[in-house]
């Protein structure tokens, strides 16, 4: 009601309440080629900061000593954006660098849950001066966040690297879909498929992640995730799609940020619709969340707003096999 005026209807379930949606690439090489997908959320930070319509955005960066681990930034500078374009799968907090800057405009990448923070944050009276800072909101589609420990888990246990020779880690590198690839000091690396760190990050998620029923919170400017809806599937049996980001648009400020980027010349947009039942990542999302609900009832609160569909259950791993097998 506080972004749209209404709730959401049955149809809008799983999509949320939205203006459009395209898909969406960056022009530029530089930005597409570091992306997980196809750079739509870098392009359009670095529209915003271009046109002065933010003077700082606030992404996922890596710490400097020890960077395998992942670390928020706020940052005015266009090629540390490129640089920390591309998806992290891992528990990062970020709001709190929000207090205390000299930043007066920001736009903001985060989760479904990071989104819900900021929206209650411009509702709270007692935080209206971080609310006046926040010019735009930009959500990744998240099936579940993971812990630290599986980022060491896959370098140290399956990559066989000690922590103390890594020198970057990228979680989806190289050719689309990407690998989760570690870089050592001694200037090599190492990389273990896609579908491979899904499977291994099953151990290592929280029971917040694994209740929760928002791969996309639908309270964001803009929503995005990757255009090809199994990306499981496309690192396990080697599909390789056009390189592309599926953008949605729910507000007018989205819907402006999209345009700006469009008529800039640095991001390219074809109309498409999309289509929450072939979302591996959101149907997993859906009938986890359920199972949890029955599994543990009084401990998963019930989501915002119920419909018929919200008993289903399904076990995760069977949503990932029959998808698979479907798309493949």
């Amino acid at each position: 009601m506080f972004l749209f005026g209404r709730t959401r209807i049955p149809e809008e379930r799983w999509t949320g309440i939205m203006q459009k949606s395209n898909l969406v690439s960056a022009v530029d090489s530089s930005i597409r080629d570091r992306a997980s997908a196809g750079g739509a959320a870098t392009g359009l930070l670095v529209s915003a900061l271009r046109s002065g319509l933010v003077d700082a955005v606030l992404v996922i960066d890596r710490d400097k000593e020890r960077p395998w681990i992942p670390q928020a930034i706020l940052t005015d500078d266009e090629q540390t954006i490129i640089n920390c374009a591309q998806s992290t799968y891992c528990v990062a907090p970020n709001l709190h660098l929000l207090k205390d800057t000299k930043y007066e405009r920001i736009g903001i990448v985060g989760l479904a849950c990071e989104m819900q923070a900021i929206r209650k944050i411009q509702r709270h009276p007692k935080t209206a001066d971080l609310a006046k800072k926040i010019v735009f909101t930009i959500e990744i589609g998240c099936a579940s966040s993971t812990k630290l420990s599986g980022t060491e888990h896959l370098i140290e246990n399956k990559l066989n690297i000690p922590l103390e020779e890594v020198a970057n880690v990228r979680y989806r590198d190289g050719q689309y879909p990407g690998a989760f690839t570690v870089y050592t000091k001694d200037d090599k690396s190492k990389e273990l498929p896609f579908f491979e760190l899904v499977k291994e990050f099953k151990k290592f998620k929280t029971f917040r992640c694994l209740s929760c029923r928002d791969w996309w919170s639908g309270i964001a400017d803009i929503s995005i995730s990757d255009g090809d809806p199994n990306i499981y599937a496309s690192s396990q049996h080697g599909d390789i799609p056009s390189r592309f980001s599926m953008v949605v648009t729910r507000t007018d400020i989205g819907q402006r940020l999209l345009e700006l980027g469009v008529n800039s010349g640095t991001l390219v947009a074809v109309p498409e619709k999309f289509n929450p039942e072939e979302s591996l990542g959101l149907q997993r999302k859906r009938f986890r969340s359920s199972s949890f609900a029955k599994k543990y009832p009084g401990r998963v609160p019930d989501s915002a707003v119920l419909f018929p569909d919200d008993d289903a259950e399904r076990e995760d791993d069977e949503i990932i096999a029959t998808m698979s097998n479907r798309i493949s």
